[in-house]
């Protein structure tokens, strides 16, 4: 997970000569500024305003460590070729206690379990699995493009487009971490205003809290990750996708798309 793909490479080196230039256009406005100070006319009092918010405004533009940081946390979250996507973490909405969510996807194939709910898409049909009864329904009804949202393609957009920054370090269940903070997202959407944990020593995620819409408007959501990992695609870890092969004796029901039956939580 720590290595990075060769576009992400190349994103950190651009990064890095866009540093090193505004570097040199900085120490080259200092000098500038250095001759003003020293003569003390009015255009040297003009280029005085200028520097202060040449070197005040530079903030915009990450440190090269921050930019490594950043490369190297968006690479964390590109996945290989031919792998199996798993993660397992806790989310907590608003008041409710923290409740379990793991998803396993490949392709367009998936399966979840979110807040108890069990489901899962083949790429045609959508399937849900009642443990009480140990019953297997296929073909319920679903949404159309109804898909689990990428989280990880959302984060990876952001740090290239500039909108994620590198706001501090912390601690999080005894590792050492890294906090990136996002702008520009949406109220509502889970990463707005938020800011993402990752582990120090190979930057997999740790932990988001941003808010999200509920029925009282505006809720925090905390998402502690417990696993985050691409699985080699093999014929076991494929099977991970398939709610029959996790279920082999479970009764199946052909649900005949009718609205409601397993569509308690969404996907997403």
């Amino acid at each position: 997970m720590t290595m990075l793909q060769p576009e992400l490479e190349s994103f950190r080196h651009e990064l890095r000569a866009a540093v090193e230039a505004d570097l040199a256009c900085q120490r080259d406005h200092r000098r500038r500024l250095r001759r003003a100070v020293a003569i003390g006319t009015a255009g040297g009092l003009a280029v005085l305003g200028l520097s202060l918010a040449l070197v005040l405004g530079a903030g915009s533009t990450p440190s090269r460590a921050d930019a490594a940081i950043l490369a190297s946390a968006q690479g964390a979250l590109t996945p290989p070729s031919d792998s199996v996507f798993h993660v397992a973490a806790t989310i907590a909405v608003g008041s409710i206690p923290a409740q379990p969510y793991e998803l396993w996807s490949a392709g367009s194939s998936y399966r979840f379990i979110k807040f108890g709910y069990e489901a899962a898409w083949n790429g045609t049909t959508m399937s849900s699995y009642d443990a009480a009864t140990n019953t297997l329904y296929v073909g319920i009804y679903s949404p159309s493009n109804h898909a689990p949202v990428d989280t990880a393609a959302t984060i990876r957009s952001l740090i290239s487009s500039g909108q994620a920054n590198v706001a501090g370090s912390a601690v999080v269940d005894g590792v050492p971490a890294y906090v990136l903070s996002f702008s520009g997202q949406p109220a509502g959407s889970g990463i707005a205003n938020a800011t993402y944990d990752v582990a120090k020593s190979d930057y997999r995620p740790l932990l988001i809290q941003g808010t999200i819409a509920c029925e009282q408007g505006q809720c925090p959501e905390t998402v502690h990750f417990l696993t985050y990992e691409y699985l080699p695609e093999t014929s076991a870890n494929l099977s991970l996708l398939d709610l029959s092969a996790q279920h082999p004796g479970a009764k199946v029901v052909n649900a005949g798309g009718v609205p409601g039956v397993g569509t308690s939580f969404g996907s997403d």
